[in-house]
């Protein structure tokens, strides 16, 4: 699949690698796996068309790993000396390579097998970034673990960096567009993808090998013929959380499950709230696993809710993982049902959470201007509300109503959502969006757009 986007990123490699006309330059790249971190770097050296040493960091024995960093030095340098330790590797390297970029891809993976390079690492890096000009790039899949080793003030290589990048998922537009030229034409379909697979490219370097055209079809194959949906949860947290990852399951399936407050998220795992509120702590400050949100119009308000942030662990969790034993026993129609069953009112709720994605983007490209775009909830002497979305700038506010369905009466959407909007006492001037599938009727005092308006509005602007 063609490499999309991530310009910026690119631009900010060049002007590291640029440094070392003057001094080595180091950098740091994170972020989940399946993101695109090597093929990011990878990318950028074919771009320079320059040679560069690749090592893997394969979690196997030290002695066996060394003998795979001797093979790639050979192929690319003609010769390898043998490496008794990590220590002799990292001396070879800062005493003789100075003219050649390194790529150290997986990093963190050294913490399991030997956790002394990467003192050694500090120690040459230290001895040897004036004296000579090296380009040296690390990146890792495991957030909390590449913070262990770079950001805590504790860490060896603390301040080492001159450029950390954090790679996030590609925006909706590029999404589409990327499925459109995998053969994704239907915008609803596009929608679906990107509300399960997010913003993660290599989920769609599959629909290369299953050609399908519609969600669920590709959904059916992957899940048949695939371990990436059944085992993909696990894979991305259990080495994340350690011993640990029990409780933190736990607390994210109940997260999926809309248990979203301290108190329901400990009840459903029957647990005390003072109990798990380090685990809810780590899980968003730590793992950027979930996020918390508070009613945008109420600054001062001490209610909160959670999120998990990634839109294919969210799936995973809501429809895998409480039906892994469908999944063990290979009873693949039976899950399949029971996703397509669940699907309309699961994505009822994501589907909020793309459009917001979407009117992220196109305030960047100015079709709107807001400061600040969230849900809005509460209580009142009528009772409890909640407004999908509010977008505010000085003294406007733009309240959002969101439906996944057809043919939306957006005249009688329009009459609950000024009356949701009065509810928040908000005394600045109001205007209102609904965002639907489709309409049967439009509401004439608010903006109504369906699929076919958000995908123009987003075409218009690629």
């Amino acid at each position: 699949m063609k490499f999309y986007d991530r310009e910026k990123e690119l631009e900010a490699l060049e002007k590291s690698f640029n440094l070392i006309k003057r001094r080595s330059s180091l950098v740091i790249i994170t972020g989940r796996r399946r993101i695109g971190k090597t093929r990011l770097v990878r990318e950028f050296f074919s771009r320079k068309n320059i040679p560069y040493l690749d090592f893997f960091v394969s979690v196997k024995e030290e002695s066996l790993l060394l003998e795979d960093f001797q093979e790639e030095i050979s192929e690319k340098l003609g010769y390898s000396p043998k490496f008794e330790n990590f220590e002799d590797f990292l001396s070879f390297l800062f005493k003789t390579q100075d003219k050649i970029p390194i790529f150290f891809d997986e990093f963190q993976n050294f913490l399991k097998i030997n956790p002394s390079i990467i003192y050694d690492l500090q120690k040459f890096w230290d001895k040897y970034k004036e004296e000579k000009r090296f380009f040296i790039v690390l990146s890792g899949s495991y957030i909390g673990m590449m913070k262990k080793v770079f950001l805590l003030r504790k860490s060896p290589l603390y301040g080492r960096s001159d450029l950390y990048i954090d790679l996030k998922p590609l925006k909706p537009n590029v999404v589409f567009q990327m499925l459109d030229d995998l053969g994704i034409k239907d915008f609803e379909e596009k929608i679906k993808f990107y509300g399960v697979f997010g913003g993660v490219p290599k989920y769609y370097e599959y629909l290369e090998l299953f050609n399908e055209k519609t969600f669920f079809s590709f959904l059916e194959e992957m899940l048949r013929f695939s371990s990436i949906l059944q085992s993909e949860g696990e894979a991305l947290l259990i080495e994340e959380f350690g011993r640990a990852h029990k409780i933190y399951f736990s607390i994210l399936e109940a997260i999926a499950n809309s248990r979203n407050t301290l108190v329901e998220i400990a009840n459903a795992i029957s647990q005390k709230p003072t109990t798990i509120t380090k685990y809810l702590k780590a899980l968003e400050e730590y793992f950027n696993l979930i996020s918390r949100e508070k009613p945008l119009l109420e600054k001062k308000s001490k209610k909160s809710r959670y999120i998990i942030n990634d839109y294919f662990l969210n799936f995973w969790f809501t429809f895998i993982r409480k039906n892994q034993n469908l999944v063990e026993t290979e009873n693949y129609d039976a899950l399949i049902r029971k996703i397509e069953n669940g699907f309309p009112n699961y994505f009822g709720r994501i589907f909020e959470r793309v459009v917001r994605d979407i009117l992220v983007e196109l305030n960047q490209r100015g079709v709107l201007e807001f400061d600040e775009i969230g849900p809005q909830w509460g209580k009142s002497q009528k009772g409890s509300y909640e407004i999908d979305l509010v977008a505010t700038k000085g003294n406007k506010a733009l309240f959002i109503e969101v439906k996944w369905r057809d043919d939306v009466n957006g005249k009688k959407v329009l009459e609950d959502l000024m009356e949701k909007a009065e509810l928040t006492k908000w005394e600045g001037e109001k205007e209102f969006l609904i965002i639907a599938k489709s309409f049967k009727k439009r509401a004439p005092d608010a903006t109504c757009w369906d699929l076919k308006d958000l995908e123009r509005l987003i075409a218009a602007q690629s």
